[in-house]
């Protein structure tokens, strides 16, 4: 009798095992709130101009190339980015915007004529400490393109996450003035 007793629990066991097996390699379903949270943890797609203030590192890595660029809000537009930069022997201002992510900054070498566009996205798991995009060269129309991929790395203070939606990262450069008539 004890035999069919062991018998009779051995289904119920083995179904036991089977359940808990199953349980062990489905784990919950994750929603798309945690999965956009997992992806990009320090909301950078929710950044504004602000949030950007400070000195980046320019790296130009196909052309062997770095500079830097010092980003402060703009004179004219307080919602938007003005910035100073310094790479390959040439300083130039540029002007521009971030919208969900992705920057978009218009250089002129000499205030007046658009010269290149730099269009990149923020680093996720960079928590906004890196942009990588594309520089493009303006040229006359029928000439051949000429782009290069960038990477733009925080540097000094502002080199922290996000502390939150429009918020400066801590530490960030502070913005100073800049020169009217000029966009």
């Amino acid at each position: 009798m004890r035999n069919v007793s062991r018998l009779l629990l051995l289904p119920a066991a083995l179904a036991s095992a089977i359940v808990l097996a199953a349980c062990a390699g489905n784990p919950a379903p994750v929603s798309a709130q945690q999965k956009a949270a997992q992806a990009d943890p320090c909301h950078v797609t929710q950044w504004v101009a602000r949030d950007l203030y400070g000195t980046w590192r320019i790296d130009f890595p196909d052309r062997h190339e770095t500079g830097t660029l010092l980003l402060r809000q703009h004179p004219e537009y307080s919602a938007s980015l003005r910035g100073e930069l310094n790479y390959g022997g040439h300083a130039s201002i540029a002007s521009g915007d971030i919208q969900q992510g992705e920057l978009d900054l218009d250089e002129s070498r000499d205030r007046k004529n658009l010269y290149a566009m730099w269009t990149g996205n923020l680093v996720p798991s960079s928590c906004g400490n890196e942009i990588r995009g594309t520089w493009q060269k303006v040229v006359p129309q029928g000439d051949p393109v000429v782009q290069t991929a960038f990477i733009l790395r925080r540097i000094g203070s502002g080199a922290r996450a996000w502390s939150g939606k429009g918020q400066a990262p801590t530490g960030a450069a502070t913005p100073a003035p800049a020169a009217s008539g000029t966009r």
